[in-house]
């Protein structure tokens, strides 16, 4: 009796375990009422590859665009062509290669490794390849994807793009954005406006409101250039996908470095204050705040041209560039002996600048979206989750510089388990726009952080 009870339980458990078993053959991926045929993607760095602060074949097979373009095969995309970095080499936006961790000092630290800029090269452009499908370029501001000049080498080295005069179709003739048309798109993703605001930053906020390197682009010229965008992409019928532009305070670039991490010891700070000594007097006088130290964390000093002695130290909210870390950790001793340089720092009145360019550029990207249809991406919220972290299969992510495991070695660009969030986040926007059913990408799949 004994081992029929046994038996029968078993039995009863293989019926329960087998009802309650997913049917995975249930899952039919589905195009909704979209056609993704032809998949096109026009942007910025992001949507080109762009990961470890370099363009690679690696970036790029792991960039957001390409997993979205592999998912999307599912449900009758063809392929999705990029303008390649041959296998093996790298080239960031100064010729560097791509970031990898290195021992420096007691640090472990994201160096950059030899770059080949001679990708640039006439003998090395790809113009005769195309067209592709990808047309996104690193350093591309709204405005750029409708100029000749962008690609136009004619003009001088610094004043056109050599990422984009290796592929296009025909360089300082041709635009971004009619190279993505001679693909016939029926489906596309648009990301840009990240450069309109970012190069501000980047540059410490020693730009201006204006259509310069560094300048924060003007409101009119941004909506008249994304206005004309997309009526352009959608003029034959196209669907497509949006997105809008993350705050700065969700990359490790601005960041990382804490306005108040100078760590001294009480020998160190002594130091610090009689160097200031002479400085101090004259603030006093000035009715100005002093420069003090203190055992323990300390804000740094930066360069003020609004102060009347030059200098001042750092208060909360305001941000340092991950670029100075190397300044602040040499020779040059930034932030403690000598004053952060003005372009390596963001005070509170530019970091309102930035902000509120970031919400009305926003603001228009949604709009636009809205008003011809599109599914829209709120990336801007995606990063402000990942300040606080996230959790994803069972491992964590979050914006943490290098630990985060969403950003890549140069503390702005995803890394390619960041693409795989990014894609997934794009693909649900189109899921819920189209009542398609593209499938996610499995994100712990993709390639983590490499260390040493």
């Amino acid at each position: 009796m004994k081992t029929r009870y046994i038996n029968y339980l078993l039995l009863l458990t293989t019926l329960i375990l087998w009802k309650c078993e997913p049917n995975v053959d249930e899952f039919q991926p589905s195009a909704g009422n979209a056609d993704f045929s032809v998949f096109v993607s026009i942007g910025d760095s992001y949507s080109a590859g762009y990961t470890d602060g370099a363009l690679s074949a690696y970036g790029q097979n792991y960039g957001f665009t390409n997993i979205i373009a592999k998912q999307l095969k599912t449900v009758g995309a063809g392929d999705f062509k990029q303008p390649m970095i041959p296998e093996g080499m790298s080239v960031g936006s100064t010729g560097n290669g791509s970031y990898v961790l290195a021992k420096v000092g007691d640090m472990l630290m994201p160096v950059p490794t030899e770059g080949n800029p001679e990708l640039f090269l006439p003998e090395n452009w790809i113009n005769g390849e195309g067209p592709f499908n990808n047309v996104a370029v690193p350093g591309a501001k709204s405005f750029h994807l409708v100029t000749p000049k962008f690609g136009d080498p004619t003009l001088g080295r610094g004043n056109y793009n050599p990422f984009y005069t290796r592929f296009a179709s025909a360089p300082g003739q041709s635009t971004v954005l009619g190279d993505a048309m001679l693909n016939n798109p029926k489906f596309f993703s648009l990301w840009i406006g990240g450069n309109d605001v970012l190069w501000y930053g980047l540059s410490g906020g020693t730009g201006k409101i204006g259509i310069g390197p560094y300048d924060i682009t003007p409101n009119v010229v941004f909506k008249n250039s994304i206005d004309y965008v997309v009526s352009t992409l959608t003029s034959g019928g196209a669907k497509g996908v949006m997105c809008n532009i993350p705050g700065i305070d969700a990359l490790p670039y601005f960041s990382y470095i804490s306005y108040d991490n100078l760590i001294l010891t009480e020998q160190e700070a002594q130091m610090l204050n009689f160097g200031y000594k002479e400085y101090n007097k004259k603030a006093e006088q000035l009715g100005l705040p002093l420069i003090e130290f203190k055992e323990g964390p300390n804000a740094f000093v930066i360069a003020d041209d609004s102060n009347p002695l030059g200098m001042r130290q750092m208060v909360e909210g305001e941000k340092i560039l991950l670029s100075a870390l190397s300044g602040i950790l040499g020779d040059e001793h930034w932030g403690s002996m000598s004053p952060l340089p003005d372009n390596q720092s963001l005070d509170l009145q530019e970091i309102d600048i930035l902000t509120n360019a970031t919400n009305e550029f926003n603001d228009i990207l949604k709009s636009t979206a809205e008003a011809n249809g599109l599914a829209f991406v709120d990336a801007n919220s995606v990063m402000e989750q990942l300040i606080t972290g996230i959790i994803i299969d069972g491992l964590p992510y979050s914006t943490k510089f290098v630990s985060g495991g969403f950003f890549s070695l140069d503390g702005i660009h995803a890394s390619p388990r960041g693409c795989a969030i990014i894609a997934n986040a794009f693909i649900e926007a189109i899921n819920k726009k189209y009542g398609s059913t593209v499938p996610l990408a499995t994100v712990n799949r993709y390639p983590g952080i490499e260390f040493p």
